[in-house]
């Protein structure tokens, strides 16, 4: 029996997410199918990862036969369930995003065709500042944390915390070696592809209000994203000052 080797993954991380995954999860099966059909990709996985939920989410997504639900071994948070979800992968390019309804389904199509162009091989979505999911407290963060990877890494990107990415399989190794485990997971993938000097493919896509309570702590999250931020640029100073003083 030959090994099943799907075209793409698609890891959807969640906790207490028992009202969105009735609305996201048939949209993304379908449009998952719908690529199918049209042989835009030759087959398919759809991982849902359930990080320890406490309400019906594990109920919820086991009404669908074609998802294939795995478990943490501890809730550890957002960072920790993609890894978890990315480990157990099987395609050849491996994508995310989250069940909570605030990123499209419908948006797939955009990511295949970055794919089958060819030109990067890590493709990440980018949010408008004022799409309808947007609040101005998180507009204004997204905003200020694009401004400062513009001016510590160089960087030319206009989301760096977009929840919405597809990177092929020959970057998981560096992926799971990255030590954040909660939200500030999103923030560290980006930085540590810009280091790694890796073509980065950004590709506008929509965002909407979320259903459900929020996971994000603008205090904690956003304090944690901005020592990300520092805390990796310092480093590879004293790398550098290191390698210059040798």
């Amino acid at each position: 029996m030959d090994k099943f080797i799907p075209d793409i993954s698609i890891v959807m991380p969640c906790f207490n997410e028992e009202d969105a995954i009735p609305v996201v999860v048939p949209r993304a099966l379908k449009k998952l199918n719908q690529l199918k059909s049209e042989k835009r990709i030759n087959d398919f996985e759809l991982i849902v990862v359930n990080d320890q939920s406490l309400d019906r989410s594990l109920e919820r997504l086991s009404e669908y036969k074609d998802v294939k639900i795995i478990h943490t071994a501890g809730r550890r948070g957002y960072g920790n369930a993609l890894k978890t979800g990315f480990e157990q992968a099987q395609g050849q390019w491996i994508g995310f995003f989250d069940v909570d309804s605030t990123y499209r389904p419908e948006d797939l199509p955009l990511f295949i065709d970055e794919m089958d162009r060819g030109f990067s091989d890590f493709i990440m979505g980018s949010r408008a500042l004022d799409e309808k999911g947007m609040s101005l407290t998180r507009g204004f963060g997204n905003w200020f944390y694009v401004f400062l990877a513009k001016v510590l890494y160089g960087s030319q990107l206009k989301d760096v915390c977009s929840g919405y990415r597809v990177f092929h399989r020959k970057h998981l190794a560096d992926i799971l070696q990255i030590p954040e485990q909660g939200l500030d997971f999103s923030i560290y993938l980006t930085l540590s592809m810009l280091l790694k000097k890796v073509s980065i493919q950004q590709i506008p896509i929509q965002y909407d209000p979320r259903i459900g309570e929020s996971k994000l702590n603008i205090y904690s999250d956003g304090f944690a994203f901005l020592k990300v931020l520092l805390t990796i640029r310092m480093r590879r100073f004293r790398a550098f000052k290191h390698r210059r003083v040798w």
